[in-house]
């Protein structure tokens, strides 16, 4: 599709039935005073940033009775992580229900090493349109609760790494990589897109080839989630070209940093605009 393609209420209707998958969570950032608890989950961002785009997803989750709980410190400036009560057991697509249509497109969200059987999506669904927003997969939880992110691709996330796959991760979860393992990873699915805050983003596509995307301007007051929504937007914009589904995913980056907690986000025409995307 041209790059100059912008977002239609009619390309949008391509990506849907939109299915998104992933564990709800309680997060609460230690940090602050006083502390604040917010329900959290890269799911609920994602069907935030579906909602507006004027989507209405599938939105397969689990609530455990103890609530998946994620607390947020930070150590000299880096953020560190803690899990109380983790998963029982995982979201898989046996759990979709009976009558829902056949997804065009999927959002899977793992938060930690056996959340989500991703891998189950895959099989039942192949060829289909998927973005995995592939942080928990690098993922693992110690003794103490302290999660701590592998320095190397996952086992689970090379499996996940398929035709059709579009694989985001932060630039922190790929910090310790070695060199060559982004541009092996792309190799074996549609495209990795790494995500690096104001720095905007990286995208290595299967044929190695780069593009950057550049940040849009923000006054961040709560950076939790913005991860979650580009991914969510650049998806979903992505049938309008992949620059344009750079763009959108930024501004929808960036208007998100500057609210707190998954408060809505504006409308489409709003972060378009923003964006510098004509609709």
């Amino acid at each position: 599709m041209p790059e100059d393609v912008t977002p239609t209420a009619s390309s949008l209707a391509e990506a849907m039935p939109l299915l998104i998958a992933g564990m709800l969570t309680l997060d609460r950032f230690a940090d602050e005073t006083p502390v604040r608890e917010s329900p959290g989950g890269a799911v609920l961002f994602a069907a935030r940033t579906a909602e507006a785009f004027g989507i209405r997803p599938l939105v397969l989750t689990k609530v455990n009775r103890e609530p998946l709980l994620f607390e947020h410190t930070h150590v000299d400036g880096e953020r560190r992580l803690r899990l109380e009560h983790p998963p029982r057991s995982p979201i898989g697509a046996i759990d979709v229900p009976n009558g829902w249509p056949e997804p065009r497109t999927i959002l899977l969200c793992p938060l930690i090493a056996g959340d989500l059987d991703v891998a189950s999506f895959l099989d039942r669904w192949p060829g289909t349109r998927v973005g995995l927003l592939a942080q928990g997969m690098q993922r693992r939880r110690l003794d103490d609760g302290s999660v701590r992110v592998v320095g190397a691709p996952s086992p689970a996330l090379l499996g996940a790494a398929r035709p059709g796959v579009t694989i985001f991760l932060a630039q922190d979860e790929v910090a310790r990589w070695s060199e060559g393992a982004l541009t092996r990873l792309a190799s074996r699915c549609e495209r990795v897109v790494v995500t690096r805050g104001a720095d905007g983003a990286r995208v290595i596509n299967t044929d190695g080839s780069e593009a950057r995307i550049e940040a849009v301007a923000a006054q961040p007051i709560d950076t939790t989630g913005a991860g979650d929504v580009f991914a969510a937007a650049f998806i979903l914009g992505l049938r309008a070209g992949l620059m344009v589904a750079g763009r959108l995913a930024a501004a929808a980056a960036a208007c998100e940093v500057e609210t707190l907690g998954p408060a809505p986000l504006p409308p489409l025409a709003q972060i378009a605009a923003r964006a510098g995307v004509a609709l």
